[in-house]
């Protein structure tokens, strides 16, 4: 097998086709080969043991179908299945990279995940770390010199520095190991996948790395709050938390920490979710200790001046305006809202024109003292070094304590807050709108959410149906054979684009189909979708394999960029507390079969539709005609 830097490896040189090639991560592959071991190693749960296959989740409802049976995947399925293993030299030539053999492990059937939950996953186990004070010079002697000017001039004067042992090796050749005494240990590591190590701090922080070994990391600082958590009047808060972020602190000003940040060429950034609210930055993974304290500060020691909060108004309705120019992302906010009637996850996300007068200093510093609390804290790594990561969190956490911040900021008593379980009600919001198109959006309950039975069976039941827009080349991994595309857009000229998707929160989820159609045709649509359900009964087996392989495929795809994998490891904690592997969400995918898609689908569409219509809307029929059609194609 050839290996590229992305770890994917390619199963034999036969089954690589000529012209057609994409780039992932900087290395040329051969589009249709990759997925023919994609399919090969899930058809047969073959486990191919690379750096690149290590830690992950399911990233189901942010992944579109993907197109992962052809037949040289079959091909290649059969011949896995015979040889049990195969070692094989791919042409340095036609990849660009040292060949060399790979192992391939014929693993068999487990029954350990078969409950398609996660209540099978074990739970991470934590390092103990404390928060000691140190003595400032000694820290500051660790951190790492900033040559933001250019390159230091070598101590005496001389501006020669020693080359690097591996500063004219070109990236085909290995690099030798000097100095080491377990040099064939560590290039025996290479080969293994990079470990998710966990600790704890003595306030109650976690911290969660992986070491890729790349050069640039993300880390991000998860905070266990959000919207669902707080009443419907300050529900606004969140957002208006996110609109402070990176300004003006304890450290720094705020244009003083634009500067450093533009300097050191590191990315900041903050989001705010209905269940988290997530700081993250992108730097050179020798800059992570300077950038770390400027991201705690965010909740640590904030200024929260007069001046940034008036700026932050007008943001927020610069956000709002811009939501209403983004039609589907007003359509899923609105769809929240009309699901979760009232309770928790219908709160808003965004603040509105009215929302103004609660952006206050006083507000924002009481939503940090009572939400932002260590034991609700998770800091995420990948490419960092976890001892290092754990080190300079400690020390941030301390010099907050010699510094004043107030003692229940850094406290580890946990403190009890109002929370309400999501009570799914349906319902409908509509809003009419100048628009060529009809945007509809159908959603039903998902029960149980991330904790539930169903999370796996919904999404292969989303992937199965996958779609897309009907403006498509399409090509391998375009989901041109999902049924939404073979049903709905090659028959229905009328139909610009239709996608099932979905969403999970700790209690409760959403399975969703969003389309947007020519006004005149949004009934018939409603009529098309009821005949889409209906006609699940009839799911043949290499149909319902490929919508397996096309989202496990999708999992370790997605997992090869650093920062979804950091967001991917701080929202399975938040939701669950524990982090399964691809492997481990693997074996949950396998173990679904036709009656689990079926019967998934019968609980979601007895519970009362959400219907969101906006733009040409004169045409969508009444709800309640909506929700008689689709209960009655029930299969």
């Amino acid at each position: 097998q050839g290996r590229c830097g992305s770890g994917v490896a390619l199963e034999s040189p036969a089954l690589w086709p000529t012209p057609h090639c994409f780039f992932l991560n900087g290395c040329c592959l051969t589009a249709i080969a990759t997925v023919a071991t994609m399919a090969a190693v899930m058809a047969r749960r073959i486990r191919v043991c690379t750096d690149a296959w290590n830690t992950s989740c399911m990233l189901a409802h942010r992944c579109s179908a993907r197109c992962a049976c052809t037949v040289a995947a079959k091909a290649a399925a059969r011949a896995a299945a015979s040889s049990g293993t195969a070692a094989c030299q791919a042409s340095a030539s036609g990849l660009g990279h040292r060949s060399r053999p790979w192992r391939i492990v014929v693993a068999p059937p487990s029954r350990a995940f078969a409950s398609l939950g996660v209540e099978g996953l074990q739970p991470p186990r934590y390092i103990k770390v404390p928060i000691v004070q140190e003595d400032a010079e000694a820290v500051l002697s660790e951190m790492p010199h900033l040559a933001l000017s250019g390159p230091r001039a070598a101590e005496g004067g001389s501006s020669s520095q020693a080359s690097p042992s591996a500063a004219r090796v070109t990236l085909d050749q290995p690099i030798k190991l000097e100095g080491s005494a377990d040099a064939e240990a560590a290039a025996e590591a290479v080969d293994t996948a990079p470990e998710t190590r966990f600790a704890e701090l003595a306030n109650g922080v976690r911290v969660a790395a992986v070491d890729r070994q790349g050069m640039c990391s993300s880390v991000g600082l998860f905070v266990h709050a959000g919207s669902r958590y707080e009443t419907a009047e300050m529900a606004c808060i969140p957002h208006a938390l996110e609109l402070m972020a990176f300004r003006s602190s304890a450290h720094l000003t705020h244009l003083r920490t634009l500067k450093t940040l533009e300097q050191l060429g590191a990315g900041a950034s903050c989001r705010v979710g209905r269940e988290d609210i997530l700081y993250q930055f992108d730097c050179l993974r020798e800059y992570v200790p300077v950038v770390l304290p400027l991201m705690l500060a965010n909740i640590l020691c904030p200024t929260i001046s007069d001046d940034e909060i008036a700026a932050a108004r007008e943001v927020a309705m610069e956000t709002r305006q811009g939501l209403e120019e983004n039609p589907e992302g007003l359509v899923g906010e609105l769809l929240h809202l009309a699901a979760y009637q009232g309770n928790s996850l219908g709160n808003s996300l965004y603040a509105e024109e009215k929302d103004a007068e609660k952006f206050t200093p006083e507000n924002l510093r009481e939503y940090i003292r009572r939400e932002c609390r260590p034991e609700r804290l998770i800091m995420v790594g990948v490419n960092v070094d976890f001892d290092d990561l754990c080190k300079w969190t400690a020390r941030s956490f301390a010099e907050a304590n010699a510094n004043g911040v107030p003692a229940e900021a850094l406290s580890n008593q946990a403190v009890a807050r109002r929370t309400e379980k999501a009570v799914y009600t349906g319902g409908e919001q509509r809003l009419e709108r100048p628009n060529p198109l009809c945007h509809l959006m159908l959603g039903w309950e998902v029960e149980g959410g991330w904790n539930g039975q169903l999370l796996a069976a919904v999404t292969v039941l989303q992937m199965f149906l996958g779609g897309g827009g009907s403006f498509s080349t399409g090509g391998p991994g375009k989901g041109m054979h999902t049924r939404l595309y073979t049903e709905v857009l090659n028959r229905h000229h009328w139909v610009e684009s239709c996608q099932a998707s979905s969403v999970m929160y700790a209690d409760s989820g959403l399975f969703t189909v969003y389309a947007t159609v020519v006004p005149q045709h949004a009934e018939d649509f409603v009529t098309v979708i009821a005949r889409i359900f209906k006609g699940l009964t009839k799911i043949s087996p290499d149909e319902l394999q490929r919508a397996k392989n096309a989202l496990k495929s999708s999992i370790h795809m997605n997992l090869e960029m650093r920062a979804v994998m950091m967001e991917d490891i701080g929202r399975q904690l938040i939701l669950s507390g524990k982090v399964g592997t691809a492997q481990e969400f693997g074996q949950m995918v396998d173990a679904v079969t036709v009656e689990d898609l079926l019967n998934t689908l019968r609980k979601c569409l007895k519970t009362d539709p959400t219907v969101v219509a906006y733009g040409a809307i004169e045409r969508v029929p009444p709800y309640e005609k909506i929700k008689k059609v689709i209960q009655t194609s029930c299969p």
